[in-house]
């Protein structure tokens, strides 16, 4: 190969460094930010559940307010009873003293289910509560790694972008263009391998998309410093013996 395409090679291997800190650095901030995310909603959980505990609560003491009164008012008819004059009066009131206790006992069971629902919610809370405590220790941890991972990184990272700036200054401006739309279209992976598709046989592919590149491609990257991409996925192409593609 030419050293155009070796200058290509050397700019593909900083950039693949200079992607994979600022992915580890990324891969860090994005842990960061899901941990926060995880913290705000059960912050908003915890709030939203403290809200049906007070709602539940206060219907538990309606209900229970209901029971005394009604208590109070089978305490009167009791009293009522005892001094009814009549038959017909004192059947009267008896009745109505058998409906209300069957009522009081509803009353009863709905004051026990809504207590109920309330000690479901307060340790519905509880628990969300102890996830909160445990997330935000966690959180903590985790942002103190990304904090000490950039510090490490950073200085790295700044080497990196100064080894790709010389790297790129000693080439072609258009194949450093023809690189660099390459890389934002592959995601930093801007040149391919050819790779012979049998070793009896000229057929030669793309190592980055597969597809079939001319041999008169082969010609050129093999007589000449030329930069060539390949036709289907503009990765910029280069010979490798270990793809078993003879460079001359």
């Amino acid at each position: 190969m030419g050293a155009t395409l070796d200058a290509l090679q050397r700019l593909q291997e900083i950039e693949t460094q200079l992607r994979s800190v600022r992915e580890q650095i990324e891969s860090k901030r994005r842990s960061v930010q899901t941990h926060k995310r995880r913290l705000v909603s059960l912050e908003r959980q915890i709030t939203e559940v403290h809200d049906l505990i007070r709602k539940a609560q206060a219907e538990a003491d309606r209900l229970e307010l209901q029971r005394k009164t009604q208590e109070e008012h089978i305490t009167r008819l009791r009293e009522m009873l005892n001094r009814a004059r009549t038959n017909k009066e004192y059947a009267a009131i008896l009745t109505q003293l058998n409906t209300d206790k069957a009522s009081t006992l509803k009353l009863e069971d709905a004051v026990l289910s809504a207590l109920g629902r309330v000690d479901g919610l307060k340790k519905q809370e509880a628990d969300l509560r102890a996830s909160l405590q445990k997330d935000q220790a966690r959180a903590g941890e985790v942002a103190q790694s990304a904090a000490e991972l950039d510090a490490r990184l950073s200085q790295e990272l700044t080497g990196l972008e100064l080894q790709r700036q010389e790297a790129a200054g000693s080439i072609p401006p258009e194949a450093l263009n023809m690189f660099e739309r390459a890389c934002e279209r592959h995601e930093g992976e801007a040149m391919a391998a050819v790779e012979q598709v049998h070793p009896k046989r000229a057929e030669y592919t793309c190592g980055g998309c597969n597809m079939s590149v001319p041999l008169e491609t082969i010609n050129a990257l093999q007589s000449r410093d030329v930069v060539r991409p390949c036709e289907t996925c503009l990765r910029i192409l280069y010979l490798d013996t270990t793809a078993g593609v003879p460079v001359l």
